[in-house]
């Protein structure tokens, strides 16, 4: 029995109305996220966050991981000890790891053990300080670098780098001229320059994040296809607004990016030693900003104020030299006036998971740098730049946090995936039969 023919005047009725009901149901939603909002920012940016990430996700499921590089800036909290930009990871990395292709990972195989080897070494921490927040943060840190691999991995793969890393800049580029107009309005009042705070951003997430997208500019890998003009101007944007912040690590982070990507580089040009230049003025006003402050009587700001941190640190350290007192032990009640995370990645490592958990991540960063190396410096360069720029950024700011911490995985996955994805199509081309040639006809 054939299948019934509706008239077409039916289907058309048929069509229209489930535009008007999906259009309808739009209209609740966004009617509801705004209501959501008014009573509570937060809970209505996450509600908006989450229909965003699901329209992305039913279209296509490797969209979410795409979500995951502008998500950085999202540090706002989500409920608890998570932000945004962790819920986003983590929502990403279960579809990125179903999408892994393992025939191809190859490169990406030895970064996820040396994320597995540092995982281990924080095992002991885990088993020697039971509680709620040590095994939290453990899991935490687990996606931080693992799941940030695998989802940036996809992303290059699946030939998305291009947007990924282009939401991300134009995120930074937004934030960079906020930044800068609002140093230059603060001088304009006050005749001083003040670091910048924007709404829901520190000084030290703008400057860190300016920080990568100022070298990401910088180096612009050939596989992003970015225009060199507008790359050149992102740069400058970025730049600027990493100097209005008055981050210091960030500074000294730009200083570090823009030297290994330079060595690297066979050509330097004209632009090439023009930032390497640059790099002089820039850590020379660092210094001279950390002597200031140093000599300053003083005793609150920032470069006394992690001094004493530092020496606190040490002190908790001291309790449990090779194993440490936990992670995240700055947010329970056993030390008295601890209620910091300490600005060095050192001693947090030393004082959260002693000598074997700083072991453990000395191996991971070192150990992911050499292997980067190895492979075309097309494509390890700049993961060598950006995960070298956070360890420098760690010694004198809070190393592990969402988004600036996952950011230098997401973009090593970026590019080992991207250089599988180039590798894959020069095979499939090598592979393909060239066409016989014709046969000469013969008279």
């Amino acid at each position: 029995m054939g299948r019934l023919q509706l008239p077409r005047w039916l289907e058309d009725v048929g069509v229209w109305t489930r535009r008007a009901v999906l259009t309808v149901l739009a209209v609740v939603v966004v009617a509801g996220i705004g209501a959501l909002s008014v009573r509570s920012p937060m809970e209505g940016a996450l509600a908006g966050a989450v229909l965003l990430a699901l329209g992305f996700a039913a279209i296509d499921l490797g969209y979410l991981a795409v979500l995951c590089l502008p998500a950085t800036f999202l540090m706002a909290r989500a409920g608890g000890a998570l932000s945004i930009s962790d819920l986003v990871l983590f929502g990403a990395f279960v579809p990125a790891a179903l999408l892994v292709v393992r025939e191809e990972a190859g490169e990406l195989r030895p970064l996820v053990w040396l994320a597995i080897v540092y995982q281990a070494s924080l095992v002991p921490t885990l088993a020697l300080n039971p509680y709620k927040a040590n095994v939290i943060e453990w899991v935490h840190e687990l996606v931080l670098v693992l799941g940030a691999l695998v989802i940036g991995w996809v992303i290059g793969w699946q030939g998305r780098a291009r947007l990924a890393l282009s939401l991300y800049l134009v995120m930074a580029v937004a934030i960079g001229v906020c930044a800068s107009v609002t140093a230059l309005a603060t001088f304009a009042s006050s005749g001083r320059f003040e670091p910048v705070y924007l709404p829901g951003l520190h000084k030290n997430l703008i400057g860190n994040a300016l920080a990568f997208a100022t070298v990401l500019t910088y180096a612009r890998p050939a596989w992003l296809r970015w225009n060199p003009r507008w790359a050149g101007a992102a740069m400058v944007v970025c730049l600027s607004g990493c100097l209005a912040a008055q981050a210091k690590q960030a500074l000294v982070s730009v200083v570090v990016g823009i030297l290994i990507v330079s060595l690297r580089s066979r050509r330097l040009g004209l632009r090439g030693w023009f930032m390497v230049a640059a790099t002089v003025p820039l850590s020379y006003f660092v210094w001279q900003v950390v002597s200031e402050q140093l000599s300053s009587s003083n005793n609150f700001n920032s470069a006394h104020q992690r001094l004493t941190w530092y020496d606190r640190s040490i002190e908790i350290w001291d309790q449990s030299p090779l194993f440490g007192v936990g992670l995240r032990w700055w947010y329970t009640a056993r030390f008295p006036d601890t209620g910091f995370q300490p600005p060095n990645v050192e001693l947090e490592m030393l004082s959260s998971a002693g000598v074997l958990g700083l072991a453990g991540l000395v191996t991971l960063t070192i150990g992911a740098m050499l292997w980067l190396r190895t492979l075309s410096p097309a494509y390890g360069t700049i993961a060598i730049a950006i995960i070298a720029m956070r360890f420098t950024q760690g010694q004198f700011d809070l190393f592990w946090v969402a988004g600036m911490s996952s950011f230098p995985w997401l973009v090593t996955g970026i590019a080992v995936g991207a250089l599988a994805r180039s590798r894959h199509a020069e095979e499939s081309t090598a592979t393909v039969p060239s066409p016989e040639p014709a046969r000469a006809r013969t008279a």
